[in-house]
């Protein structure tokens, strides 16, 4: 009888061990803290006024401001972005040469 009381109670110390080190770890509340602070809408809808906006360094034109925030690109200006100089040499066709 003492054998098995004995293990039931280590059974139930050892439970009490798992539970405390699993709430031990972080909590979920920042992360969702940080989502709830700033929602994204779920649709777009409005004119096309196209605003140039950067996404990882890069800029792109997006048909409007919400389109924009939707993806997670930054706003930078009004109206369509300018093509950079890189890209104007790769629309020249490359077919014909000067003489």
């Amino acid at each position: 009888m003492k054998i098995r009381k004995l293990g039931n109670a280590l059974a139930v110390a050892a439970a009490a061990i798992v539970l405390v080190a699993g709430s031990a770890g972080s909590s979920e509340a920042k992360t969702k803290k940080k989502a709830e602070a700033a929602p994204t809408p779920i649709f777009c809808f409005g004119q096309y006024k196209p605003v140039c906006a950067v996404k990882g360094g890069m800029k792109f034109t997006y048909a409007n401001a919400c389109y924009a925030v939707k993806d997670g690109a930054k706003v930078s200006k009004p109206g369509e972005c300018k093509p950079t100089k890189k890209a104007k040499k790769a629309k020249k066709p490359a077919g014909k040469k000067k003489k």
